[in-house]
């Protein structure tokens, strides 16, 4: 990560212990190079990744065109999340990741146990009383659900600034993607010794093979159709850039969890289901049951209801996953007071919000930084 920053940005990477025995690695540049490029107290922002990608996402692109270069001159104090077993952070004090148990993670440990260890360590260091938070697609899914279960995190942030937030799947269209958790992928998981679903070690040498020049369209093309959808700002021309950090690597079981609500059918925002077999124990991911771990039958749902911290929703018209039918939803179970705004951008798609090089959503995600930094 260290090795991807231009010359004359400050970088740090700071440790993070879990309560479970995960390490993390966050990202930190505490000031800008071109402008705002003294060390001081300043606003700090929390920037979270979405699925198959790693804070490496924020910084991939040139100064002016990446989003923490971007935060960063403009005045801010930036903060780069990982979650547990991506490329940035691999280590485990109890399991390889060679083990199956190293894998037995997904949304419910990323949302109440990584998000919450990365924003108190980031207000430690910086002795600040608040941050935001930028997430982007599951980095929104992630903030939602902490800030629902947890109230005393909603007084730790300013404003959550959602990029293409995924929560609700009924409006779900990515096809590849949709297919796989149809033939419900989430039975495979649980009963397959596999505890990876992107295993970056073995994709790496395919993926090299998209930075040559002659397999760029056909590569991001086949990217679009298999995950993200199309768009029309992201250059083939991109890939080399792109494909030295994608994919990060993804549990089976975090996956798996998007597959259970996708296959739902009732319009929920759940915590992983475990099944109600509490005396079955030959599934590698069977470690409990419902009753075990939640105390009834069903996974509860994540409240969005329950949250008070602003939250500001940035939508694209074009998006495949976070569909603008998704984000209605969000805004009718927020509290009118939590909602904050929305702004959607025409022919805008998924992942224009971190690999668009025009980054046209930039200066109302600064104006609305500072709109609600700490005073």
């Amino acid at each position: 990560m260290e090795d991807m920053v231009p010359e004359g940005y400050p970088i740090e990477k700071h440790r993070v212990n879990t309560e479970d025995g995960w390490v993390l690695n966050m990202y930190r540049i505490p000031h800008g190079k071109y402008r705002n490029n003294k060390p001081g107290p300043r606003p700090v922002v929390l920037l979270h990744h979405g699925i198959t990608l790693s804070s490496a996402c924020w910084t991939l692109l040139n100064a002016n065109e990446s989003t923490a270069y971007i935060l960063a001159d403009a005045g801010f104090d930036v903060w780069m999340a990982n979650t547990r077993s991506n490329t940035f952070s691999r280590g485990n004090y109890k399991h390889s990741y060679r083990d199956q148990e190293y894998w037995y993670h997904s949304m419910d440990e990323y949302a109440l146990i990584d998000l919450p260890a990365q924003i108190n360590t980031a207000l430690a260091k910086t002795g600040a009383p608040k941050l935001a938070v930028v997430g982007h697609s599951q980095g929104c899914s992630l903030v939602y659900a902490m800030l629902s279960v947890m109230p005393e995190m909603n007084d730790k942030v300013s404003v959550v600034a959602h990029l293409g937030a995924v929560v609700f799947l009924d409006f779900f269209r990515a096809p590849v993607l949709k297919a796989f958790a149809e033939v419900r992928n989430d039975k495979f998981f649980y009963n397959s010794w596999l505890g990876e679903f992107l295993w970056y070690r073995l994709l790496a040498p395919y993926v090299k093979t998209c930075t040559e020049y002659i397999w760029s369209e056909l590569c991001m093309s086949t990217l679009n159709i298999m995950f993200y959808g199309p768009s029309a700002f992201i250059s083939p021309d991109d890939n080399p850039v792109i494909f030295q950090t994608w994919p990060a690597s993804v549990s089976g079981r975090n996956m798996a969890h998007w597959a259970q609500m996708l296959t739902d059918g009732q319009l929920r925002f759940l915590r992983f289901d475990h099944g109600t077999n509490c005396s079955h124990r030959n599934r590698p991911y069977d470690e409990t049951c419902n009753q075990q771990r939640y105390g009834s039958l069903q996974p509860p749902e994540y409240d969005l209801s329950q949250i008070t911290a602003p939250q500001y929703l940035f939508a694209a018209e074009m998006d495949v996953m976070a569909t603008n039918e998704d984000a209605a939803e969000q805004k009718r179970r927020l509290r009118p007071e939590a909602f904050a705004g929305e702004t959607i951008y025409q022919n805008y798609a998924h992942m224009d919000f971190v690999w668009d090089r025009n980054a046209r959503h930039a200066v109302d995600l600064v104006d609305l930084l500072y709109r609600y930094a700490p005073q």
